[in-house]
């Protein structure tokens, strides 16, 4: 009998078949077990069969541990039928799972060619690059192929082409199944013409469609937009009116009811002109009378009014807080502070309440009030005097308010942050460890407790304490279940702990899992994609994608990168002194037990006890060594030692994209590019950082140092010429 052909062996019987449609489903509802055992069963019968080999390499891709196994069976697959579209199918998806975005295109690609109208891959594809209008050549009647084809215009900025799209989907097609899609699909349209500046269009557009629109608070807000771009300013003030009293609690639409009465302001926060305070104050008075329930209208108040008003004002806004005792009351009034007017009348004011509320009156009042209120006014003057930096006075009202009543949590918050100014790490965190003893169901609290832990270095006791409210499983430990969550303060506070002990390199995995989080972020919009176009939130789904563009601009971003340059910057200056970072950890775990390698030794030994308990499945018990394996391997983030400065570029870039207003981002290049000896750009940051801080003693250190720099370089006499003359500019 002759041999089969190789083709023969690419070929399933039904029942193998059926098997194989199984699996693929198995697969695809993340059965995954059940998907390797049925990828096994077929294996058994045809071992050679390329389409199973790379699903079962592509189902050990979605195991922990056992990425490099699956990416041998899924290059085995194509090695078996490079004629199949599946497996180079299953090769793009293995790469996009490791953001290799590049080669999955290509085997993306590769299978479109072997299968030139498969919709599945054209989707796929789709999220890596444009393929949309082909998708909706190949299937004209399905909807979401439309509204992803007008999309893609809409951000290439084509709005006249995204407009045509939307208005032969709706000629050809049935109209919406849901109220809120037909709903969604005007809102959109309206988004698209307000970006092409056609203002007139949507009024009209917004008036003919007022029944179909469900979200009135974006139809009216739509409206007031363009009313305030076509400058018909009292239709917008009526339309922001309309809106505030919808959300009373909604300062941006406060501010637009202002802005468009004539005043010109861009937020509460800023300096008034006394030429429009009076004004303002008077238009926001009668709107306390159409929405008397506003506090966002009493607190806005306060800060646009000076003189004897804000002292009536505040008055009348303190006491409410004071006599209900609402803890708020201290963030409150955090802006005022800014305005050195208005503290000098807070003071005022608050040194006569103390005095008076001993005999539990207020001034002029003959109400007798409760004990509590002097305890609260006590509370407010130590904050008081904390937010002037009054430290040591801020701690002796404090200590008032705890013999008055030591049992009130937020009093031990409060002297923990003023013990924290004065530099008393320990007393601080017993401060607030005894706040969250007060109250141990409380989560706040006991962040709080957390937070001081790591800032008195105390790692393995911050984890215990965050682990009260943690619902860890399989006995993961704290820190793990942390890293799952996204805690991002708790790493920045983590890292700053061990750098604070010398250990730099493990404080520096603690930051980097920061950056880890925000690539995972990016990394998740993946899954929405086809889920938006399919429920048709558009709006949404602009805004996300928008906001994944200023992502690392994020405050959490800022303060981890700050801390990753200055990593790799010391990591840089100790090796070329030629010192062993890594010799520096390995000596503190033994002397002084790291809490790092603790936790790292704790997490094995809970993994080896897990799989000893599973010894009678030898496959249950690789997988959880491998899980564990790969979970220790995901949080122990690679610091690039190698090659510190290059590794910090990255994050240099991301700093003077989005935070160029800042002197520590100019401090930090300059520092980064002083050690890459490239003076230009040090010169070019300096110039930048000097027109914002012209005092920065950083900056004046790094100029020294370029300046010494440029003398002793093998530099053309020319740029050093060019570079001495600036530099000269800069020391004026």
């Amino acid at each position: 009998m002759p041999p089969k052909k190789k083709e023969d062996d690419q070929n399933l019987p039904q029942k193998e078949k059926a098997l194989f449609k199984q699996l693929v489903k198995q697969y695809e509802n993340r059965q995954l077990k059940a998907a390797l055992k049925t990828a096994n069963t077929i294996l058994k019968k045809f071992p050679d069969h390329g389409e199973t080999i790379s699903m079962k390499g592509l189902t050990l891709g979605g195991m922990d541990g056992r990425k490099e196994e699956a990416y041998e069976l899924v290059k085995l697959g194509l090695e078996k039928n490079a004629k199949s579209h599946v497996c180079w199918h299953v090769s793009g998806l293995l790469h996009r799972q490791d953001k290799n975005y590049k080669q999955a295109i290509k085997c993306y690609q590769n299978a479109l060619n072997i299968d030139t109208e498969n919709q599945q891959i054209m989707r796929d594809l789709a999220l890596l690059q444009k393929t949309r209008h082909r998708l909706l050549e190949l299937k004209p009647s399905q909807k979401q192929h439309w509204i992803g084809f007008a999309v893609a215009q809409h951000l290439n900025k084509d709005y006249e082409t995204a407009l045509k799209i939307i208005d032969s989907m709706e000629d050809s097609m049935e109209p919406p199944e849901t109220k809120w899609e037909a709903s969604e699909i005007v809102l959109y349209r309206s988004m698209i013409l307000f970006e092409s500046g056609n203002y007139a269009a949507i009024l009209k557009l917004l008036e003919d469609k007022r029944d179909t629109v469900l979200d009135k608070l974006a139809w009216w807000e739509t409206k007031a937009k363009c009313f305030v771009a076509l400058n018909q300013m009292e239709e917008a003030q009526q339309a922001y009116l309309n809106l505030f009293k919808e959300n009373p609690e909604n300062r941006n639409f406060l501010l637009g009811y202002v802005q468009t009465a004539g005043f010109a302001i861009n937020s509460w926060t800023e300096k008034i002109p006394v030429a429009h305070r009076d004004g303002i104050v008077k238009l926001l008075t009668e709107l306390t009378t159409q929405v008397p329930k506003s506090h966002a209208v009493e607190r806005v108040l306060l800060d646009v009014s000076y003189g004897d008003v804000f002292v009536d004002r505040l008055s009348a806004f303190v006491k409410l807080y004071l006599r209900r005792t609402i803890p708020s009351l201290f963030s409150a009034l955090k802006s005022l502070y800014f305005d050195s007017e208005k503290v000098a009348l807070m003071t005022k004011l608050f040194v006569s309440w103390e005095a008076s509320l001993k005999n539990n009156k207020f001034p002029d009042e003959d109400v007798v009030e409760s004990p509590s209120t002097y305890l609260w006014m006590l509370m407010l003057k130590s904050a008081h005097l904390y937010r002037q930096e009054q430290y040591q006075g801020a701690l002796e009202a404090i200590e008032q308010a705890i013999e008055h009543t030591p049992t009130v949590e937020m009093i031990y918050i409060l002297k923990g942050r003023i013990l924290k100014h004065l530099g008393k790490r320990e007393e601080a965190w017993a401060a607030v460890d005894k706040a969250r003893l007060l109250d141990t169901a409380d989560r706040y609290l006991n962040n709080r407790a957390a937070k001081y832990h790591l800032r008195n270095n105390k790692v393995k006791e911050a984890e215990q304490t965050a682990s009260l409210f943690i619902a860890s499983h399989d006995d993961t430990p704290a820190c793990n279940t942390l890293v799952d969550m996204q805690c991002m303060w708790y790493e920045i506070e983590e890292g700053d702990a061990f750098h604070r002990m010398g250990d730099v390199i493990t404080a520096m995995k603690k930051w980097l899992l920061v950056d880890k989080h925000f690539l995972d972020i990016e990394e998740d919009q993946f899954d929405f994609h086809s889920y938006c176009l399919r429920k048709c939130t558009l709006r949404a789904y602009i805004d996300l994608l928008r906001f994944q563009r200023r992502s690392h601009g994020h405050k959490f971003y800022f303060r981890a990168a700050v801390r990753i340059v200055r990593g790799y910057l010391e990591i840089f200056d100790a090796l070329e002194k030629g010192d062993d970072l890594h010799a520096k950890v390995i000596g503190k775990k033994k002397d002084e037990a790291n809490p790092a390698d603790e936790t790292q030794k704790a997490s094995k030994g809970k993994s080896k006890g897990k799989a000893r308990v599973k010894d009678s499945d030898d496959e249950d018990e690789e997988d959880t060594e491998a899980r564990a394996a790969a979970k220790a391997q995901e949080y122990n983030m690679h610091v690039a030692t190698e090659d510190p400065l290059g590794a910090a570029d990255r994050f240099v870039d991301s700093l003077q994209r989005f935070h160029p207003g800042l002197a520590e981002t100019h401090i930090l290049a300059s520092e980064l590019y002083l050690r890459q000896k490239k003076p230009l750009l040090v010169l070019k940051c300096l110039t930048a950082g000097f027109k914002i801080d012209p005092t920065s003693d950083a900056l004046k250190n790094v100029r020294g140092r370029l300046e010494e720099q440029v003398k002793s370089a093998e530099l053309p006499q020319a740029l050093k010429a060019a570079v001495t003359s600036q530099l000269l500019k800069l020391a004026v």
